[in-house]
């Protein structure tokens, strides 16, 4: 079993040429949107809309479909046990098990809005580099503080992952083996725990080298965000078909 965290590269695309800015909070708008929303027929709508601009992002389709599947595994314990915890409407049995149809509605809206959202977090992290998507929303005012945990967390956790890569090997080829047992529990808790405090290691360092190199805990880039009429296009072109379906959705 391998641990490796599979970093996209963002391809070329018309949502990927979109001002970074722009485009948080157009999707960020959406999203929000479509938690909103109430009702299965318009959230199915949202859904459509929002795998639309997946295609147009071009994101590859096994690295999309492996995180929705990860998504559905997720939310499946919850699907399953909203059909029984309702007590309301139209029922029937089975097995000795009440099942009632507001459960069945219920958990298809928790999957079809899951879907939508992680779709269009998906769109959002898939068009751009994710300094950019940071440097976006610093930008926009978010403290500077979360940019950089966020940053950091996201830049080590690879190199985290290949820690444990080398201590799953090195026990591996000692003989180690995982099984149900004290002795593997064991071993595994004492991998967890080096790891750990290889981590704070590195993370001490990481902070020296930081300091020596004149960190200030602003990061700086380059290139420089400038709106153009098309970013300002395409934000109404995202927005406006969530926004029309909140209103629909307030309005019946």
């Amino acid at each position: 079993m391998s641990f490796a965290v599979e970093h996209l590269s963002p391809r070329d695309s018309l949502i990927a040429r979109f001002d970074p800015r722009w485009k948080l909070v157009a999707l960020l708008i959406a999203a929000v949107l479509t938690l909103l929303l109430r009702s299965p027929t318009l959230l199915l709508i949202a859904l459509t809309v929002t795998l639309s601009l997946v295609g147009v992002a071009k994101l590859p389709g096994a690295w999309y479909r492996v995180r929705i599947v990860a998504l559905l595994f997720a939310l499946a314990p919850f699907a399953l046990f909203l059909p029984l915890t309702f007590d309301q409407g139209p029922s029937w049995r089975w097995a000795g098990l009440s099942f009632h149809r507001e459960g069945f509605n219920a958990a298809g809206i928790l999957i079809i809005r899951g879907v939508a959202v992680v779709s269009l977090m998906l769109v959002l992290l898939g068009t751009a580099p994710l300094h950019a998507t940071a440097r976006a929303a610093r930008a926009l005012g978010c403290p500077g503080t979360l940019v950089q945990i966020f940053l950091m967390s996201y830049r080590y956790i690879f190199l985290l992952l290949d820690e444990l890569n080398r201590l799953r090997v090195a026990l591996r080829v000692r003989g180690f083996r995982n099984r149900a047992n004290r002795h593997s529990y064991r071993t595994a808790g004492q991998a967890i725990g080096t790891l750990i405090v290889r981590g704070a290691d590195r993370a001490e360092r990481v902070a020296h080298a930081m300091r020596c190199r004149g960190f200030d805990g602003h990061y700086r880039a380059l290139a420089e965000f400038h709106t153009r009429p098309i970013d300002l296009l395409l934000t109404a072109l995202i927005t406006a078909p969530f926004i029309a379906l909140t209103i629909m959705d307030r309005c019946t």
